[in-house]
């Protein structure tokens, strides 16, 4: 049940964040200077893969100070998440334990991890 309802939350997060500005921001970290790069969910449902809960697509983009984009990356960078314990990212055939103590911030695989496993449900 909770793979359900988590699914529905990324699906309904993914298309209203997509109507709004095309892409879901889980992870922002700065160049130094004026310069960011973000890490967004383009796609995603839930895992193929029953050791994972979510599959999903991440793109990368470079901004300036001002917000304009100076670069985003074509590719399709696939990954798939547990939310539950041992909580990990698997990216490509390599997998990641997440600390899900970390603060916000500091991993962008636990970022990822975040946006997608503590969602709040009301």
């Amino acid at each position: 049940m909770r793979r359900i309802l988590l699914s529905l939350i990324l699906c309904a997060q993914s298309a209203s964040m997509s109507a709004a500005s095309g892409l879901a921001v889980f992870h922002t970290a700065s160049l130094g200077g004026s310069r960011s790069v973000s890490l967004s969910l383009a796609e995603g449902g839930p895992s193929r893969d029953p050791a994972f809960d979510f599959d999903v697509v991440i793109t990368l983009s470079e901004f300036d100070g001002g917000g304009a984009v100076l670069y985003r990356d074509g590719g399709r960078h696939k990954a798939s998440v547990r939310c539950v314990s041992p909580a990990m990212v698997r990216i490509n055939s390599a997998d990641y334990a997440i600390d899900v103590s970390a603060r916000p911030g500091t991993d962008w695989k636990h970022d990822l991890w975040a946006a997608l496993c503590t969602a709040q449900v009301s």
